[in-house]
């Protein structure tokens, strides 16, 4: 038997106590007592209809199913031998706990909340060039740490009022800038289950939703402003007044002649440049919205102003107080346990993480006359929602805990709309960002606690230069801003010309097809833009400050040298909740599908041809079999082949092989037989000598011969349905 680290031992034997893991909020008797009452209704809807449950996993692919569920991967080879001899049911709640308080929980909820708020490392327009998406998904891995209850986060984000850099959950509103409606569409789809899309050009073909009601329900947010320009009071609002005279004096002068024409435009750019940092964020102005120009109903005419109002039959936001934001009076009524659909939506979300399928089928689709497949289950579910304060990891370790989580998987094909019992969770493939986790698992050792460069350490750094920057300004003369803007112009001026040049040889490096070349004169290129954007902020702020991080929407490259363990396992091999939110496109994590955050729940999990091809010609099937990999590592350790095979099943598929999969294996691969010492004679040294000689040289052979075939091996597994499904 595996001999256990004394503090592990430790840890597992409190396990039975059932104690609340420290910022759990169930004791073990509550916990227990929620986790009865719903296995009371699901074995009453499986006795009403007849229905006998699949059996029960065995605990190795239980815990399986649990480290899925709970860190988003599979246990490494490692946790698999410290937890694995010492497992047992009542153990289950323990490693549950444990499991839902590190990190690799943050890790996957987050992957799971960047989904669905569509959070972006990079977005589009001018946002981006501040780096607004770092920003905002800096703000959603803080939440998610902080384990933020999900009323609190959505009304962060239905609030969210100021700069980025003071509020990352602005990010919500500013990756939509310019569609306020669409982005009360996508509010209403997410909080509330609800398609309302189609009824802001006409009233809704499929549903009750009239267009009234969507410009109703969109009236409440559309006072929310993406951009600051103009809108901030002091010597910004100044400012922007003075710049507007300057600039029409200037375009009144250009008619006389074309220099000053560009002189204007390029004083109008660098204005623009050195007010951008303080141009992005989210302000609310009283902003009236009026009914399209084309309205065609009787209920209203064409350009009438919309007053707010609210869908469902719940209460109306209180407006009875002016001293509260209409926005946050909105946000108040949105996530209200009284609003009819807003809890019922995130249990029904909860449980298809956990079981694979809604109660609720389409997800984001409820109608008035929608049924729950087990109605009494979902009441008690919202129920129990309200009660943990809307705590998900909470509700999600009641679910983890009942029967049913316990069951084989349920491997039958269900219609999308028809009803099902949950007598097991529904066989499921994995998400892109499990399988990517889980590949990680099996090659990179301590997955979740690896030193990497971090972006805490530069978003830190662009906060502080934001704020000192928004200080400066705004303790400038509007007088002194525009003499540091006219300075700057000549500056610019000569990096456009340095711009122009380095064009100009990209063209021709790629006429020639000169990549080497090409690289390098792009990478000049990016640099002197990015100097030609924070010219004037450099004059405005002094040489030694840097002001880059206001302009740069990408993590500088570490210049520290690399460790040995850097070196031996890439930057690139990190998990999907530390790399951009989403992977670039060519990346595994595209190929299986994850969301583009562009709409909600974007995510798929269907086969292509480019996953096959990505499992066998990217550097990916190098690296998981090659000496550095925690799993090969292990296999290598072993003497016999059989347990070299045992070491592979385990590591991949968590479980032991059988006979006959040994026997296959075997055969398959033509394993050869270990060397057998021979002449082993104590009476001739010099014989034995040479003996034992040539038993070293066979056995190195031997264990590559050995180490050559079961990679293909540990291939043919990692290409199972059996790897990539959540059996």
């Amino acid at each position: 038997m595996i001999r256990l680290s004394t503090a592990f031992c430790s840890l597992l034997l409190s396990f039975p106590v059932f104690l609340a893991a420290k910022g759990l909020q169930l004791s073990s008797g509550e916990l227990a007592k929620e986790v009865a009452a719903i296995n009371k209704i699901l074995r009453d809807e499986h006795a009403k209809k007849k229905i006998t449950p699949p059996q029960k996993l065995s605990n190795d692919l239980l815990i399986r199913r649990i480290y899925l569920a709970t860190a988003g991967r599979i246990p490494s080879y490692p946790e698999i031998k410290e937890v694995y001899p010492h497992y047992k049911s009542g153990l289950k709640q323990g490693l549950i706990d444990q499991l839902l308080e590190s990190k690799a929980y943050q890790s996957q909820m987050f992957n799971w909340w960047a989904d669905h708020l569509r959070a972006k490392t990079y977005v589009t327009g001018q946002a981006n060039q501040i780096g607004l998406g770092f920003l905002y998904v800096d703000w959603l891995k803080s939440e998610v740490a902080k384990n933020v209850h999900f009323d609190e986060l959505a009304r962060s984000v239905i609030t969210a009022e100021g700069y980025p850099w003071e509020d990352g959950a602005v990010g919500y509103y500013v990756r939509d800038d310019g569609m306020p409606l669409e982005n009360m569409s996508n509010t209403a789809e997410l909080f509330l289950g609800t398609q309302m899309v189609c009824a802001q050009c006409h009233d809704h073909p499929f549903d009750k939703w009239t267009q009234m009601e969507y410009y109703q329900m969109a009236s409440h947010t559309y006072g929310i402003i993406t951009r600051m320009q103009g809108e901030r009071i002091g010597k910004i609002q100044k400012l922007v007044k003075d710049r507007q005279k300057e600039m029409n004096s200037m375009q009144m002068s250009s008619m006389s002649g074309k220099g000053n024409s560009k002189e204007a435009r390029a004083f109008r750019q660098a204005t623009a440049d050195m007010l951008l940092p303080l141009q992005i964020g989210t302000k609310y102005q009283n902003r009236k919205l009026k009914l399209p120009h084309d309205y065609k109903y009787d209920d209203a005419k064409p350009k009438q102003v919309v007053k707010p109002g609210v869908i469902f039959d719940s209460p109306a936001p209180d407006d009875s107080s002016l001293e509260v934001n209409p926005v946050t009076q909105y946000a108040n009524w949105m996530t209200s346990p009284e609003n009819p659909r807003f809890t019922r939506v995130i249990a029904n979300r909860m449980w298809k993480k956990i079981f694979g399928r809604g109660l609720v089928e389409p997800m984001n689709d409820w109608k008035d006359d929608t049924l729950a497949s087990i109605p009494e289950l979902l009441d008690y579910l919202t129920e129990l929602m309200v009660r943990l304060d809307y705590d998900l990891r909470e509700f999600q370790r009641v679910l983890l805990n009942l029967e049913i989580f316990e069951r084989e998987a349920y491997n039958q094909e269900i219609e999308p709309l028809a009803p099902y019992s949950f007598p097991a969770p529904v066989l499921t493939r994995m998400s892109s960002e499990q399988l990517w986790d889980s590949v990680l698992a099996i090659m990179v050792p301590d997955v979740d606690n690896r030193a990497l460069q971090s972006d805490k350490e530069y978003i830190d750094l662009k906060k502080e230069t934001f704020k000192k920057y928004r200080q400066k300004i705004e303790s400038l003369s509007t007088e002194n801003l525009v003499k540091f803007v006219r300075k700057g112009l000549s500056l610019n001026q000569e990096l456009q010309e340095q711009m122009n040049d380095l064009n100009s040889k990209i063209k021709e490096a790629l006429a020639t097809d000169d990549r080497q070349n090409l690289g390098n004169l792009k990478k000049q290129l990016n640099q002197l833009r990015d100097q030609q954007r924070s010219s004037t902020a450099n004059l405005i702020m002094g040489e030694n400050f840097n002001t880059l991080p206001m302009y740069k929407n990408s993590m500088p490259k570490s210049k520290k040298p690399l460790t040995q363990e850097q070196k031996r396992y890439p930057e690139y091999l990190r998990r999907a909740s530390e790399i951009g939110s989403p992977a670039y496109a060519d990346h595994f994590l595209r190929e299986f599908g994850q969301s583009d955050r562009n709409l909600l729940d974007n995510s798929k999990k269907e086969a292509s041809v480019p996953q096959a091809l990505n499992l066998l010609n990217t550097r990916m099937r190098g690296m998981l079999t090659s000496h550095q990999s925690v799993l090969t590592q292990e296999v290598l350790s072993k003497k016999t082949v059989n347990e070299k095979i045992e070491a592979i099943y385990l590591g991949l598929l968590q479980r032991h092989p059988t006979k006959e999969e040994i026997k296959i294996c075997l055969e398959t691969f033509m394993l050869p037989d270990p060397p057998i010492l021979k002449n082993q004679d104590s009476n001739n040294s010099k014989l034995a000598k040479k003996s034992l000689k040539q038993f070293s040289h066979y056995n190195k052979v031997y264990l590559a011969k050995v180490h050559g075939e079961l990679r293909h091996l540990t291939w043919a597994l990692i290409n199972t349905r059996e790897f990539s499904f959540i059996q």
